[in-house]
């Protein structure tokens, strides 16, 4: 019995290795990197190595069963008294055990039983074994696992004879597979503000361009230009207006990546398709994120942290990661250009978002309407909403961010490019795959807008104070 156990134990460390490496890569969405190969192929191989040497330990170990009733044939003439003999390959292969849990609770129950007449579960009996010379089980009883329960690479049992595919080296290599065309990927998240910000070509890597310093309007809604009635033959007051300089300065995004000769020649798939497209992804990607969460220090400028973004606080006594009926009100409220806004938000905020509502008379009225067709976002007080998981998580500054992106400067130097060298590791028979592009972002406003008869300040970005 101790020769089964650490062989079937050597049988679950590696089929734990090999379910370890495959759950990660599908958590990843990804397939296995080269390490991971080697190390799932490794662990193949000891379940295959361990799968022969239980075999052989289980068939001792069923000859030395046998044995003590063989003897007692041979002594008195008589055949042993062994009982019905069953196929285990036939009947429940469940055991009668609902699941592998209702199993190992049935298991554990009996962890201390030394004999099979100790065993209370009828289910679990025949599926007990002891193993005198095992030290390590102190004379208590092993634990067959059904068949239903068990991984198919493992499901050879005693006495098995037949080719099948259940292991690897008694036929499982004589199966083919068939690797599908193309790979699956999680689509990447469009790309809310794409034809809605002010596109900017640029001829050299720095631009300049002039704005009227027009954002008071106490006086003056163009820069200082101020007009006045006369009465004839009087003084006509003379006005100036006042400009300032943007600059916008293209800076360059990179994506590089290799790839070796042996897999370009010998894959089926084009893994230099699959690269291209994946850095396509990743720069839409990126992209989008500086545009919300951006420094402007060697890249875009985001709305979080512009100068002329406003920052509408919370409320009195506001509950921790929470979102209300009043924040949303007051951050329409401060922004400017409403009629051309959207809101971008976390997707966790959603399930608070989509029950807001305001109070009229002794009922009340939703300010989230659903979208009725499918393509189309849903309402948020009137304007669209979209969701994002580059807008920051629920109760953090951004998670809800109203702006007009016609206010934001989207300069494009040189679009997406690409080459490719078998230069940079050529000892190493490998090739280079590098993508790059050069353009600028940033809001142009430099600060919010004072109108002409409030002191309440607008913007063309308006984001929700952390809670």
């Amino acid at each position: 019995m101790k020769r089964s156990v650490k062989y079937r134990e050597q049988y679950a460390a590696a089929l734990k290795k090999q379910t370890a490496i495959l759950d990660a890569c599908e958590a990843a969405n990804r397939d296995r990197t080269a390490e991971e190969e080697t190390a799932w192929l490794a662990a193949k191989a000891e379940m295959a190595k361990a799968k022969g040497k239980l075999d052989e330990a289980l068939e001792i170990e069923a000859a030395e069963l046998v044995a003590p009733a063989v003897s007692s044939t041979l002594a008195n003439g008589e055949p042993p008294k062994l009982g019905p003999v069953k196929d285990r390959s036939e009947g429940d292969k469940r055991r009668g055990f609902a699941s592998h849990v209702d199993f190992l609770m049935a298991a554990m129950d009996n962890s201390d039983a030394t004999s099979r007449d100790q065993v209370n579960d009828e289910r679990l009996r025949p599926l007990a074994l002891v193993d005198k010379d095992d030290k390590k089980a102190n004379g208590r009883l092993a634990f067959l696992l059904p068949e239903a329960f068990t991984p198919r690479s493992l499901q050879a049992t005693v006495g098995s004879d037949e080719q099948g595919t259940y292991s690897d080296q008694y036929g499982g290599f004589a199966v083919p597979t068939t690797l599908l065309p193309g790979i699956r990927s999680i689509p990447t998240e469009a790309d809310p503000t794409a034809g809605r910000t002010q596109p900017l070509p640029m001829a050299t890597p720095s631009v300049d361009m002039l704005a009227r310093v027009d954002k008071d309007h106490t006086t003056s809604v163009s820069g200082g230009f101020t007009v006045s009635r006369r009465a004839e033959t009087g003084t006509i007051a003379s006005s100036r207006a006042k400009m300032e300089k943007i600059t916008m300065k293209a800076n360059s995004l990179f994506g590089l990546a290799f790839e070796t000769e042996e897999l370009l020649d010998d894959s089926p798939i084009s893994f230099a398709a699959i690269i291209a497209s994946g850095f396509q992804s990743q720069f839409a990607a990126h992209m989008l994120k500086e545009k919300i969460r951006g420094t402007g220090a060697g890249e875009y400028q985001g709305v979080i942290g512009a100068p002329a973004t406003i920052t509408v606080l919370k409320e009195s006594g506001q509950g921790v990661d929470s979102i209300n009926s009043t924040n949303v009100i007051k951050m329409a409220s401060r922004l400017w250009g409403l009629n051309d806004a959207i809101w971008i938000a976390n997707h966790d905020t959603r399930p608070q978002l989509m029950v807001l509502s305001v109070a009229v008379g002794v009922a009340g009225s939703l300010i989230y309407t659903p979208s009725p067709t499918v393509g189309f976002p849903d309402m948020l007080l009137g304007r669209p909403i979209f969701y994002s998981e580059f807008a920051s998580k629920l109760g953090d500054l951004g998670d809800l961010i109203l702006g007009n992106w016609s206010q934001y400067l989207d300069g494009l130097y040189q679009p997406l490019r690409s080459a490719e060298s078998v230069h940079v590791r050529f000892e190493n028979h490998e090739k280079a795959f590098k993508f790059w592009l050069r353009n600028a972002g940033a809001p142009w406003w430099r600060s919010a807008l004072t109108p002409n008869q409030s002191a309440v300040t607008l913007a063309p970005f308006v984001i929700l104070e952390a809670r």
